[in-house]
């Protein structure tokens, strides 16, 4: 228990920081939080691409590691360039803005889930640290931890967050037709700002795939399809916020370790 005490405070303060903003900003009022969504996007933006990017690097140079030879200048070239930040920059800024909506939309019960889900990422992390650590360079051990971190803390949560959203009371939508169904339960609390827009969006596929499981048995001749439609909702919508949570989290974690590298090289060049 000492020993992940010691690990939660060396290394998640600065993910309870990151987390906790959030969480206060998916509090605020329409208006407020319509004010600061651009601060917010960026700032969640940029965590999940440290994260990304870190795995994309880290994939990257095993494979040049196992094909090239140590002096060749291919090394320069294919190791990750403008392409590769573009590409995750902007899977950074969508996943950013899924979660942010998703934060919005969610119900308060749904915050002991992600407090347990920060937990257990804590305790599967320190489980592979020390497995890694016994077995692979230290240069490499951290980002190889975390790597290997976001399939399974991905999963963990995609699941109880799917499981918790079907237990969950949801709006009775039998017998109304789709559009009727959104025009009945999509609130404009938000305002015509562009949170507000966004959360009408989130909102909508939330009711489409509510409503969707619930009449598919009213629909003859469709009524699998629309399961189907309904589930794949369901799925998509958790596992991608599960995806864009973890990311934050680990790319919170890398930008600690990023900004630790930065001042010890700093130290050791200053005289």
């Amino acid at each position: 228990m000492r020993i992940l005490l010691g690990w939660c405070r060396d290394r998640y303060g600065h993910v309870a920081l990151a987390t906790g903003l959030l969480a206060l900003w998916s509090l605020l009022g329409p208006g407020l939080a319509a004010t600061l969504l651009l601060p917010a996007w960026v700032i969640a933006a940029q965590l999940i691409f440290t994260g990304s990017f870190e795995a994309a690097r880290l994939r990257r140079r095993a494979w040049l590691g196992q094909y090239l030879l140590v002096g060749s200048p291919w090394h320069c070239w294919l190791r990750g360039g403008l392409l590769m930040v573009l590409w995750h920059q902007g899977l950074a800024i969508v996943l950013a803005l899924l979660l942010l909506v998703k934060l919005r939309l969610l119900s308060l019960v749904y915050w002991p889930v992600l407090l347990v889900s920060l937990a257990m990422l804590g305790l599967i992390q320190l489980a592979l640290h020390r497995q890694v650590q016994r077995n692979v360079i230290a240069e490499y051990s951290a980002a190889l931890t975390r790597r290997l971190l976001v399939w399974p803390a991905g999963a963990l949560l995609a699941i109880m967050l799917v499981l918790f959203a079907l237990w969950l009371p949801q709006p009775y939508l039998v017998g109304l037709g789709w559009e009727e169904a959104l025009t009945r339960h999509i609130s404009t609390a938000s305002g015509d700002s562009l949170l507000g827009g966004f959360e009408r969006f989130g909102q909508a596929l939330e009711l489409t795939q509510y409503w969707a499981m619930q009449n598919a048995l009213e629909q003859s001749g469709i009524g699998q399809g629309l399961a189907l439609l309904g589930w794949l909702l369901l799925l998509f919508t958790q596992c991608a916020f599960a995806w864009a949570f973890v990311r934050l989290v680990i790319g919170a974690d890398a930008l600690r370790d990023a900004v630790g590298r930065f001042r010890n090289a700093g130290w050791k060049d200053s005289p």
